[in-house]
């Protein structure tokens, strides 16, 4: 399974970017569901499906419907997260603030657990993950860029927040200690648990080797660099871009040449700004295109022939190697400031790297573990700006490795 995040600022057209590359998909012969997690609901109305239709209405729905008018199988699921969501988690915010509490855990850490945003929309996705096998590709409409990016970290900062919050050696010791946890409790942590394996599962659907995120942005200053720090956060966050689409551009003589000159400067910055990803260009049409047959010609315009799931650019993922001196591990920052990077270690030997507001807490592989921290720097690699880690060897910890081999 295939499956593609369109991102971008609200009001840059990424809903209509999204059905346009989905028809295009399942007019190459793949089996394709779009779905909305935006509280907008736009998709349907951006496919031209009346309010009303044949099979009822068309709104937020329980299950896929098929769109008519389609070269090939698509359809369409415009999940409300907050009608379907809200209440459910509500009610679990609430008993594992109570349970977690009774566990003995801090009762502000406990509310932090319980109050992690961004959770309905997250349940969204686990609700496509349970329809998404019958389809080849799966394209989705994502809520405005915080609103993702917030989606995007939470299935680890849930992992962690649990992790730290009552480990699992904590609830055997309490246990045995003969203070023990009552029934309902541990059934509460156990389905906590549960949920955080599956935000788990759900952040390596759409990291994996079959997984991207396509930008969406308009040839504007202030939207090109939101667009430009949002990459630089989705690469970070472990996530493959794989190009950017310029929507919306006014390129033709018949519009207002001051305008005309500040889009064309706007996509000469697109370029500069994103020079190691494919960029397409979306004009600006006086038509609204609403409907298959007007989705599909921009399409058309916007992959030029290209796999509509694959825009091409090159996949980078963290790396680890050596120079002769030391290791080091690479993170992808692509166009960040190098003031809002921040790196530090965990008590574990995690490497926890900060870039602005969002975290990601990276698990070192054993042979960095036996490493001290020597520095971090910006580089090019590939052309591409990665924050890289240095790492010195620790003598002591070499020793006790091999002792550790020998069974001494």
């Amino acid at each position: 399974m295939r499956v593609l995040l369109v991102v971008g600022k609200g009001g840059v057209g990424k809903t209509t970017l999204a059905a346009a590359t989905a028809i295009a998909a399942a007019r190459d012969g793949l089996r394709t569901l779009v779905v909305s997690t935006d509280p907008a609901h736009s998709l349907t109305d951006v496919l031209g499906l009346s309010t009303r239709g044949t099979s009822g209405e068309w709104r937020a729905a329980a299950a896929p419907q098929r769109v008519p008018g389609v070269v090939g199988l698509l359809d369409v699921l415009q999940i409300d997260t907050r009608a379907r969501l809200d209440a459910a988690w509500t009610t679990l915010r609430r008993v594992v603030t109570d349970l977690l509490g009774d566990a003995g855990l801090d009762p502000l850490v406990a509310d932090e657990v319980a109050a992690v945003p961004g959770v309905d929309e997250v349940l969204a996705l686990l609700e496509v993950g349970s329809v998404a096998t019958a389809y080849d590709a799966v394209v989705i409409d994502c809520a405005p860029t915080s609103e993702t990016l917030r989606l995007l970290a939470l299935p680890e900062s849930l992992d962690r927040l649990v992790a730290r919050g009552l480990p699992l050696d904590r609830r055997i010791e309490r246990l045995v200690s003969g203070t023990g946890l009552t029934p309902a409790t541990l059934d509460a942590l156990d389905a906590l648990d549960v949920l955080t394996a599956q935000l788990l599962e759900v952040r390596r659907m759409l990291t994996g080797p079959h997984a991207a995120v396509r930008l969406v942005t308009t040839p504007e200053r202030v939207v090109l660099a939101e667009t430009q720090r949002s990459r630089a956060t989705i690469a970070m966050l472990g996530h493959h871009v794989d190009g950017v689409v310029v929507n919306r551009a006014l390129v033709g003589e018949e519009w207002p040449a001051a305008v005309v000159e500040r889009h064309r400067e706007g996509l000469v910055s697109v370029r500069d700004r994103f020079a190691d990803l494919p960029v397409r260009v979306a004009p600006y049409t006086e038509a609204e295109p609403v409907g298959v047959a007007a989705l599909l010609e921009l399409a058309d315009v916007v992959l030029a022939g290209n796999d509509p799931m694959d825009l091409g650019a090159p996949r980078r993922d963290v790396a680890v190697g050596t120079d002769g001196d030391h290791w080091y591990l690479d993170v992808a920052v692509p166009g960040a400031d190098v003031d809002d990077i921040g790196v530090a270690t965990t008590a574990d030997g995690d490497l926890v790297v900060d870039l602005g507001p969002h975290r990601r807490v990276l698990a070192l592989p054993s042979v960095l573990r036996r490493c001290e921290v020597a520095g971090a720097t910006i580089d090019l690699t590939d052309g591409s700006q990665v924050l890289r880690v240095r790492f010195e060897p620790e003598p002591e910890l070499w020793s006790q490795r091999l002792v550790d081999r020998s069974g001494s």
